[in-house]
């Protein structure tokens, strides 16, 4: 069994990403054949035989949690892309980049894979802060980011060729969410709490919350939770003192379940909705029946028990087949297989002789990717690259031990603005 790279050194997290995406790594292809054109462009990670990708993401610190199963998605549908022949004669090969979720990690690790050891294009970029950080550099650079885990507004707004979501929007988890709710417990003047990571990306979502409430007549309060923090009855006891109709939670696991903990010690039994990161088995087992029972999350991905559509039951087949099949039903492991695939369709259009300029020129066209039920419409415009902005909310059924979703999400389209 491969040991898990959250427990491994760093010296060898690009040999563990390398051995469980089945992709190979330079010195093994050399014994493959050779792509039907001889063109290689290594400055952009292009070769005879294969083409190197980028991946940007925390394998080791406070958000491995998450951010490991959408990097073993990736993988999977990359290693079925490699074993169907790869990509107009070449394999893929992804080169995993761990930033720790330490913000000034994710600037040494682009220009890592921008120069040192190049690619083609980059996907991932968990961290908020680091991304947000470094978005001038992204902007006037030649890499382009196909797919994005966090989605912030210094990168969709305004589009850049340079910069393409790939993940559910904090601006649209905010709409549905505080929507949902807002119907489903026929409010009239909505009281929210956004106890939210204090990073970009949850400074960002708490406002718009903040927003979304403030349309409905109603108040908010946004509650600010330290990176690793080991306590947040602070942070509940404010929940406590305000009285709010509803809890939204941006961040990482461990702070999440202890704030479902924390609420259950003291009583508060009320419903918390969390960003898609956070709808997981793995959270609602922590939490336990009681705290878990009145926790909901937003999501643009379908998890793997939920429905039979061909794009799921494609993406759970060879999780099974890899080893993942525990895996399956988390939203973080099914996106990373969205972005797989957004990968390999952005490569295949570029025919045989793939550049960085060609892929910023291919990108920038604008294009749908039919995910077949994985998850929302994924759709790139030259106007908005936000790509998934459909939504719908889940919950979690104990008994059954299956995911709950309500609707399609098309019928959430009416709070997406």
């Amino acid at each position: 069994m491969t040991a898990s790279p959250s427990r491994a050194p760093r010296a060898s997290l690009r040999q563990w990403a390398v051995r469980t995406a089945g992709v190979l790594a330079f010195p093994l292809l050399a014994g493959l054949p050779l792509a039907a054109s001889a063109f290689e462009q290594a400055g952009d990670g292009v070769y005879a035989d294969h083409i190197d990708w980028g991946l940007m993401m925390d394998m080791s610190g406070t958000a491995s949690g998450s951010q490991i199963p959408w990097v073993q998605g990736v993988q999977a549908y990359m290693r079925k892309v490699n074993e169907a022949g790869g990509i107009n004669g070449r394999k893929v090969n992804l080169l995993v980049e761990d930033d720790r979720y330490v913000a000034s990690q994710t600037r040494v690790n682009y220009e890592k894979l921008v120069s040192q050891t190049p690619v083609l294009g980059i996907s991932g970029l968990g961290n908020s802060s680091g991304q947000v950080a470094l978005m001038s550099t992204i902007r006037n650079g030649k890499v382009p980011i196909v797919g994005s885990y966090a989605l912030t507004r210094a990168g969709v707004e305004p589009a850049t060729p340079m910069y393409y979501g790939g993940y559910c929007g904090f601006k649209e988890m905010a709409q549905v969410g505080v929507g949902f709710f807002n119907d489903k417990l026929k409010l009239k003047a909505p009281k929210v709490v956004t106890a939210h990571m204090d990073v970009a990306g949850g400074k960002e979502y708490s406002e718009y919350v903040a927003a979304e409430v403030a349309k409905l007549g109603g108040t908010s309060k946004a509650l600010p939770i330290k990176i690793g923090a080991a306590d947040v009855t602070s942070q509940v006891l404010e929940i406590i003192a305000m009285k709010p109709d509803v809890v939204t939670v941006y961040g990482v696991p461990s702070p999440t379940i202890l704030l479902l903990r924390t609420m259950q010690q003291y009583g508060v039994k009320i419903p918390v909705f969390a960003i898609t990161q956070l709808g997981t088995e793995e959270i609602y087992a922590a939490a336990g029946p009681e705290a878990g029972s009145n926790y909901y999350f937003v999501s643009c991905f379908t998890p793997g028990d939920n429905d039979d559509t061909p794009g799921v039951k494609e993406m759970a087949a060879f999780a099974d087949k890899y080893g993942h099949g525990a895996l399956k039903t988390n939203g973080n492991y099914v996106g990373g297989w969205v972005i797989g695939q957004l990968i390999a369709e952005s490569i295949q259009k570029l025919g045989a002789e793939p550049t960085r300029a060609k892929l910023v020129e291919s990108m920038a066209k604008g294009f749908d990717v039919d995910t077949r039920g994985a998850s929302a419409p994924l759709k790139y415009t030259a106007q908005d690259h936000r790509g998934l902005i459909g939504l719908r909310p889940y919950s979690y059924d104990y008994a059954t031990k299956h995911f709950k979703a309500y609707g399609k999400f098309s019928d959430y389209d009416k709070y997406v603005k």
